[in-house]
């Protein structure tokens, strides 16, 4: 049976405080309390830097033994660098964030919307995966241009055993749910710029039958191929990802644990 992994992408929100984590809890004790309610986490801020090796150490340490993180890649390889004379820094990377031991369930390699697929890209992307270290650690590589949705690039990945990171978003990538090796990566990131959600302390947009269609799928499609399943949530899906992680996880039948913040939780 697969391992389902469910959690938020990023966890130092202060709009949580009151709706996710007890209003008198700073945010040096927000890590603690996250891992009382979910066992994954996307870790946003590698994204920005490569993290010292005790950091990294530290969220090793202050977390149970089965929880399991994901890390973004950081830009400077793939927004700036686009790929290119980067191996020094994402070998480094993988130093770093490698201290997490079992609980790295995933790098995430997201590429920026302009980078588009054509033949110096597309040699670029298989120069810089068939490099990565993918019998020690998995990979999802997450275009968000749509001309990456091909054949050819599926093929890419399913030889590097690397997983298409499937997107549910708006404006920006159609909604491609394939498979390309023996785990799947899922990110509801949906609209940065959508003006209900102008704060991230409440889910505001209700998307309930999207994640019922969502969840649909995902037992019918996807658990039956793969051993390990990441299931992430932006807060601008419906404006508060911890509320979306509980209702996917109880649509997949997953005990679902409701925080501890002293008054019921804010509804649409």
């Amino acid at each position: 049976m697969a391992e389902i992994h469910v959690g938020t992408m990023g966890w130092t929100y202060k709009d949580w405080v009151g709706s996710f984590y007890p209003g008198e809890m700073g945010q040096d004790n927000f890590l603690d309390f996250y891992c009382q309610v979910f066992s994954a986490l996307e870790i946003d801020s590698t994204f920005y830097f490569i993290p010292k090796p005790s950091v990294v150490s530290n969220w090793y340490a202050r977390t149970p033994s089965d929880f399991v993180f994901t890390a973004k890649m950081p830009k400077l390889i793939t927004h700036e660098r686009h790929l290119m004379d980067c191996d020094e820094l994402a070998e480094n990377f993988m130093v770093s964030i490698g201290l997490l031991g079992k609980k790295l369930g995933c790098v995430l390699i997201q590429l920026p919307i302009s980078f588009r697929q054509n033949h110096g890209t597309f040699d670029r992307v298989a120069d810089f995966l068939a490099q990565l270290p993918t019998d020690d650690f998995r990979f999802a590589v997450e275009f968000r241009h749509p001309s990456w949705i091909s054949a050819e690039v599926f093929t890419l990945l399913g030889q590097q055993s690397v997983a298409w990171a499937i997107q549910d978003s708006v404006g920006e990538m159609p909604i491609c749910p394939q498979l390309t090796t023996n785990f799947s990566y899922i990110r509801w990131i949906g609209d940065s710029i959508d003006e209900r959600i102008d704060h991230v302390g409440a889910p505001v947009v209700d998307r309930s039958h999207d994640l019922i269609r969502w969840s649909d799928r995902i037992k019918r499609d996807i658990l039956p191929e793969v051993n390990a399943l990441f299931c992430m949530f932006n807060n601008h899906y419906e404006g508060h990802a911890p509320s979306s992680c509980n209702q996917m996880k109880r649509l997949l039948g997953l005990e679902a644990v409701d925080p501890d913040i002293g008054h019921q939780m804010s509804l649409f």
